[in-house]
């Protein structure tokens, strides 16, 4: 890569995001960031990296709510939300990279040379990756699985952006993974370039 670019990649589960991220990220020559940010965070927090795991509560109200409210301790959740969002910008700050998840994209929202991406599958698709690793399950309960971890993803990320979880508005580029993760890893290689270029001029 020409110059700092950094590409935050949101994700329905199973859509196969994760896959597309390290692969974007082996191809550019540059750091992926996942699970990795868990683990930072538990380093600056002082707190383990279950206990971080842990607490993605869902909360009623929102994180400005929690702010503004002196009349008890910010919640551990969204303490945790905080510590991440820091790590997460003193990543961005050090050079290119790829992250994944965590409301990055909303996180460094302000950053003009972050390339924001949202990655989705249709529903066969995202229950025959999930087949994989729940071989036993009926495809009901597959599908039932999927969208409980999407309105656990999205319930985390209205709660802490007060966006809508997947508004294509929030992006510069959405993607259905159903065209092949070599071709979403080709366009997205090109929409890095196109970025770059872009910031230059």
């Amino acid at each position: 890569m020409k110059k700092n670019c950094v590409v935050a990649i949101s994700r329905q589960y199973c859509s196969g995001g994760r896959d597309i991220g390290k692969q974007l990220a082996e191809e550019l020559g540059v750091p992926y960031y996942d699970k990795d940010i868990i683990t930072l965070a538990a380093k600056e927090s002082g707190l383990s990296e279950q206990a971080i795991q842990e607490n993605k509560k869902r909360h009623s109200g929102s994180l400005l709510y929690s702010l503004y409210s002196m009349s008890r301790e910010l919640p551990l959740a969204d303490q945790v939300y905080l510590i991440q969002s820091k790590v997460i910008k003193e990543l961005a700050q050090k050079g290119s990279c790829v992250l994944v998840g965590r409301c990055s994209d909303y996180v460094l929202r302000d950053m003009p040379s972050c390339l924001r991406v949202f990655i989705h599958a249709p529903m066969e698709q995202r229950i025959d990756r999930l087949r994989m690793y729940e071989s036993d399950e009926r495809e009901q309960a597959l599908e039932h699985i999927l969208l409980k971890e999407d309105k656990s993803r999205a319930s985390y990320y209205n709660y802490y952006t007060q966006e809508r979880w997947g508004d294509a508005k929030n992006f510069h580029i959405t993607l259905d993974s159903s065209i092949g993760e070599r071709a979403c890893v080709e366009i997205l290689k090109q929409a890095v370039k196109a970025f770059e270029e872009s910031e230059e001029d």
